[in-house]
């Protein structure tokens, strides 16, 4: 994905984003571009058609589990570590749904950027 420095193909390339489902923030829209942010809270704009309809996070804890349940208490099914990228299906309260190939289960909110 090209990220430019404003909404449109005129813009200059400020960077590539070259891992497929690669979390990012949406801060606006203009036309058919969006200006997004990335964990590491660089700004530019990315046209709708490289962007995905399913939502990616990022871990930003050491290390965390995923659970079974949205419940510390709950089976542990996978533990996970920093910058590894989950699909996230849903947010209830302070925990997450996620997706990483077979594994599935839950995880809390405040170890992810993204959501």
């Amino acid at each position: 994905m090209n990220v430019r420095n404003g909404p449109g193909l005129n813009h200059l390339i400020i960077y590539k984003i070259l891992i497929k489902g690669y979390p990012l923030k949406i801060l606006e829209e203009f036309g058919n571009w969006k200006k997004i942010t990335d964990i590491s809270g660089i700004n530019g704009w990315i046209s709708n058609s490289q962007l995905s309809e399913k939502d990616f996070v990022i871990v930003v804890a050491l290390e965390e589990f995923i659970y079974k349940f949205p419940n510390a208490k709950s089976k542990k099914i996978a533990k996970v570590k920093k910058n590894l990228i989950l699909e996230n299906d849903r947010c209830v309260n302070d925990w997450c749904f996620i997706k990483k190939g077979e594994i599935e289960g839950w995880i809390l909110k405040k170890h992810l950027w993204g959501k």
